[in-house]
């Protein structure tokens, strides 16, 4: 999907939220086609991770001229939007108090999207020291029975965090703050997992469905302790939308066949904080 040049406010779609029982496989997404020489498009999305940092606006703004791309209203703690095309080429980001357009930004900087890549950007830390990552994603999906997946870590309360199953099998060992590991393709199926770090500890769920790309963040929940919240990144579905583009937000949300998982995650997630 292109964004026209004057598009509307949308609210994003809740894929990420504090609980470690969520379900990675209940949203299927499916993953950014390769773009061709001719559109040399781009895919780009937001995370908010920063704990203490109340609900914040989203704006992409061409570096040159400034014209607007597209805004998330209301962004929380937890929340990853969904994946939106954009033209390659270099972009301010700018996340302000949410319902406050005039104000100053919590934080912005310059984002570079390149053709036929898709890319994550989050703001995490404590919000007096707020800072922004950005990570390359890799939506190459690893085929049936098997799962891709990486993990960010961004909880506060650790510098460093180990992640393993239950079983003994390890994740991720000394994941650093604010940093991505690479990817590692394992078996499809549930997993339950261990997280420790910074004397903090906490367990997860995860249904990690076959041939899909996830990453899980870790967070901080609101005890302090470790968290972890699943997104789906890519996944199969029967049919993409007009533009040849399957993404969480991205192309018309009508023609889409993961509408309704979506629909049914937003409900859970809201289910808990209720």
């Amino acid at each position: 999907m292109h964004t026209s040049a004057h598009p509307s406010r949308r609210r994003l779609a809740i894929v990420g939220a504090l609980a470690a029982t969520l379900v990675a496989g209940a949203v299927g997404l499916a993953a950014p086609q390769p773009a061709s020489a001719a559109t040399a498009d781009g895919w780009l999305r937001v995370g908010h991770l920063s704990p203490d940092t109340k609900g914040v606006d989203v704006e992409l703004s061409s570096l040159a001229g400034g014209t607007k791309v597209f805004e998330l209203d209301d962004v929380t703690y937890g929340q990853v939007s969904p994946y939106t095309e954009v033209p390659a080429g270099t972009y301010v980001l700018s996340m302000r108090a949410a319902d406050a357009p005039d104000s100053t930004p919590v934080i912005s900087t310059d984002v570079t999207v390149q053709g036929g890549n898709a890319s994550t950007v989050v703001a995490y830390g404590k919000n007096a020291g707020l800072k922004t990552a950005a990570f390359t994603d890799d939506l190459q999906q690893p085929g049936d029975g098997k799962s891709k997946l990486r993990l960010v870590q961004a909880a506060t309360t650790a510098k460093k965090v180990d992640v393993s199953t239950s079983t003994g099998t390890t994740i991720a060992s000394d994941a650093a703050f604010g940093t991505a590991t690479k990817y590692a393709t394992v078996d499809a199926g549930e997993w339950d997992l261990d997280l420790s770090g910074g004397g903090q500890t906490g367990t997860a769920d995860v249904d990690l469905a076959g041939n899909t790309v996830s990453t899980l963040f870790v967070l901080d929940d609101s005890k302090g302790d470790l968290t972890v919240v699943p997104v789906t990144d890519a996944a199969a579905t029967a049919s993409t939308p007009t533009g040849g583009v399957q993404t969480g937000g991205g192309g018309t949300a009508a023609d889409r066949p993961a509408t309704e998982a979506v629909h049914a995650a937003v409900r859970a997630v809201r289910a808990l904080f209720h």
